[in-house]
């Protein structure tokens, strides 16, 4: 009776954790003014069950299997926790960086610790369908117009994001789709497939389309015996439908469609955004060349400025995870990052090639999924942006197979 009872409450504790911790992934914070229904604030609900589920799942772990990746995964963790409060004692504290870095400690850090020490093949397929539904969810607001952000733009943004994490959000739905083995029709896959692509180039943001468009060159090359033919047919039939059918007329016309192509005239290449990731990187390289050892969470845009007086920076973060995490965590931190993604890619890709012949792994989508969200966080966005890269390293990190045995 005793036994039932546990294995009860785990289940009901495991299902209020994934639903939870979906949800603030989403949303990305633990407190949005927002999100206010008939005046009680949603994400503190959320919250209070989250913390329930979480504080159970943690003490219930009983033993942990260390790897070269998960103690570099841990130790990035470590030192983002530790440092931040250190570099803010010598620098300065501003309310942008403490969002962020309460953000990233509650959300991130437990969930990512849950994943890989509780967590096994039917856990991680269950997150990934909620994460899918997670984006149907923004795709169905943003085609009834409540995805529209209050940004002067009006592009296209998530719960808790914004058009960036928009983007990254489709994205995930298409990777997901392709390659996570679903019990759908394919012609209703295909289908949210080419809808979550046209919202993802609604949304306006070049770096998330840029990096789906570099996995997919990536899974060709890997794949090129495979998929060639399927892949001409369909990027035939994409490119007749966008150039002959009054779907594609209208395209231009959804969201900021044209944003995504901004850079690209008929006189060539426009300085408009290039010249801004370029003032973004040497600012970062200066504030390195003074501050090694990192300024604290949220101190880059601050720094920067008065050590730049004459070039002052309008964002907030250098748009870029290697930059953010050297400038203000440290140059120590920032290989200890660089070295944890080594090991994960190098993890990934051999679970991917060693289980290659059991059609239900999951190695394949992680990889990609991995892929993609690295090179996000190369050309936009920041470390709270990257948090579904986060949990994804989690999934690969986690010690048990994923995947269905043959005895099973």
């Amino acid at each position: 009776m005793l036994n039932t009872l546990s294995m009860k409450s785990n289940k009901l504790f495991s299902w209020v954790f994934m639903l939870s911790a979906c949800a603030l992934l989403a949303i990305g914070r633990v407190y949005d003014e927002r999100l206010v229904i008939a005046g009680f604030n949603l994400v503190l609900f959320i919250c209070l069950f989250f913390l329930v589920s979480i504080v159970f799942l943690l003490f219930s772990i009983k033993k942990m299997v260390l790897s070269k990746s998960k103690v570099l995964f841990y130790m990035f963790y470590l030192s983002v926790l530790v440092l931040t409060p250190i570099l803010w004692m010598l620098f300065n504290v501003t309310e942008f960086g403490l969002e962020k870095y309460l953000n990233f400690c509650l959300i991130v850090v437990p969930v990512s610790i849950v994943i890989i020490e509780k967590y096994d093949r039917e856990d991680v397929v269950k997150t990934l369908y909620i994460l899918l539904g997670v984006t149907c969810f923004l795709a169905l607001l943003s085609s009834i117009g409540l995805s529209v952000s209050d940004r002067v733009d009006g592009r296209m943004a998530a719960l808790g994001g914004g058009p960036i994490v928009f983007a990254r959000w489709m994205g995930f739905g298409i990777i997901s789709l392709f390659l996570l083995p679903l019990k759908v029709k394919s012609r209703f896959k295909y289908v949210l497939i080419f809808i979550f692509f046209l919202l993802a180039l609604a949304s306006g943001s070049r770096g998330p389309i840029l990096s789906l468009l570099i996995t997919f060159l990536i899974y060709v090359f890997l794949n090129f015996n495979k998929v060639i033919v399927k892949v001409s047919f369909g990027f035939i039939l994409l490119i007749s439908i966008v150039i002959f059918s009054a779907a594609g007329k209208q395209l231009t016309k959804v969201g900021k469609f044209d944003r995504v192509f901004m850079n690209v005239s008929k006189k060539g290449w426009s300085k408009q955004s290039t010249s801004t990731r370029t003032n973004l990187a040497v600012g970062s390289f200066i504030i390195l060349q003074n501050y090694p050892l990192g300024v604290g969470a949220g101190n880059w845009q601050e720094i920067s400025n008065q050590l730049r007086p004459t070039h002052l920076m309008p964002l907030e973060y250098p748009h870029n995870l290697f930059l953010e995490v050297a400038c203000e965590y440290g140059l120590p931190t920032l290989l200890i990052l660089i070295l944890m993604f080594v090991y994960v890619l190098y993890l990934s890709y051999n679970k991917m090639l060693n289980y290659r012949s059991n059609a239900s792994s999951l190695y394949p989508l992680l990889f990609y999924l991995f892929i993609f969200f690295l090179l996000n966080s190369l050309v936009s966005g920041m470390l709270n942006d990257s948090r579904l890269l986060f949990i994804i390293i989690s999934f690969i990190l986690i010690h048990k197979p994923l995947l269905i045995s043959v005895d099973e």
